[in-house]
């Protein structure tokens, strides 16, 4: 694996949507990497992609040894060679690409006019005192520049950090991580959901491609990155290798919320369409996501706001009342 840093989004929905297009007209895969241009953020790594691939090294492990894939893209695509064509991989990391790089440059523009008015507060709230001598320049700077690079470094770290957790590279602190993501109020359930998601998407696929439940399950568990949930859902083979149905093994996972899974796996086990019913469930879950995101984003925005104003309350409550004027015998003192 890689320890490049995963590719730009855009980028990846750029690789996947050739990928789909070239599967989609029947390209055979050598011509199809051998016409892959992503610009030159990726020109290195698809050139070692087609030197691994030219050595007969299978796709998807050529594009993660070559920084191309991130591990979970990696993951699910050998699941969908396994399964048999990629094309609907391809379309679905595409589309999911694309539309979470659409989210976050919306989230960016939303948020840069809370951040620009931060700035600036930071800057006018001490200018008053650095006027009348109460400060030194070095105090403003102290008070103006320190703050600002706080939030720079704070908002660096949280980026490489999620970086890091989407590459799926393995490190002593990633089971600690992922208990701390599946704690947190509203991104945690957020988080456990999709990677429920991505295990019912994958497994849809690949029981529509032929394979048993038996040799779907552990395939399909490949695609999940957070190891808490990957071992709650660890305990299905073992069920449903010990005689139970599918539906009675979801219904004993103890992270994973199973209230509607359930309902769906259990109508398409009665009905002999799991498969299809699997990947309604994984296509209700997507827009559901879809819809929490949006209202994150529509929200966020206003609540920096709300933070940015209350914080220029308490620093004008806290200031320093300004000098009064002498009193008259004081101002007669001076002129005697």
């Amino acid at each position: 694996m890689s320890r490049l840093p995963p590719l730009p989004l855009l980028v990846r929905a750029q690789l996947f949507h050739h990928l789909a297009a070239m599967e989609k007209a029947g390209m055979p895969a050598d011509r199809s990497f051998a016409l892959l241009d992503l610009g030159p953020a990726a020109r290195e790594r698809v050139v070692a992609f087609r030197r691994l691939f030219a050595r007969g090294i299978e796709p998807a492990t050529a594009g993660a040894n070559s920084g191309l894939f991130t591990l979970f893209e990696t993951r699910l695509l050998r699941a969908a060679f396994s399964a048999g064509s990629p094309l609907p991989t391809y379309q679905r990391l595409a589309a999911s690409h694309a539309t979470r790089a659409s989210q976050l440059a919306t989230l960016r523009s939303r948020l840069m006019l809370p951040a620009a008015t931060l700035a600036i507060a930071l800057f006018v709230q001490p200018l008053p005192r650095l006027v009348s001598g109460a400060i030194s320049t070095g105090g403003y700077a102290l008070r103006t520049i320190v703050p600002l690079a706080a939030i720079g470094m704070l908002a660096w770290l949280a980026t490489g950090f999620t970086s890091w957790f989407a590459s799926g590279a393995a490190a002593p602190g990633r089971q600690a991580a992922a208990s701390a993501l599946l704690a947190l109020p509203l991104f945690g359930k957020l988080h456990l959901r999709r990677n429920a998601r991505d295990f019912c998407e994958s497994l849809a696929l690949l029981l529509q491609a032929g394979l048993s439940l038996f040799e779907a399950l552990p395939i399909a568990l490949d695609t999940v990155d957070n190891h808490l949930v990957r071992a709650d859902l660890a305990t299905l083979l073992p069920a449903v290798q010990a005689g139970a149905t599918l539906s009675q093994a979801i219904g004993k996972l103890r992270v994973v919320d199973t209230r509607q899974l359930f309902a769906f796996i259990h109508t398409g086990e009665e009905s002999g369409t799991l498969a299809e019913m699997l990947m309604r469930h994984a296509d209700a879950e997507s827009e559901g996501l879809a819809l929490a995101q949006g209202e994150i984003m529509t929200w966020l925005p206003r609540i920096l706001y709300g933070l940015v104003a209350i914080w220029m309350a308490v620093q004008l409550l806290a200031a320093p009342p300004p000098l009064r004027d002498l009193d008259v015998g004081s101002r007669a003192t001076i002129v005697i």
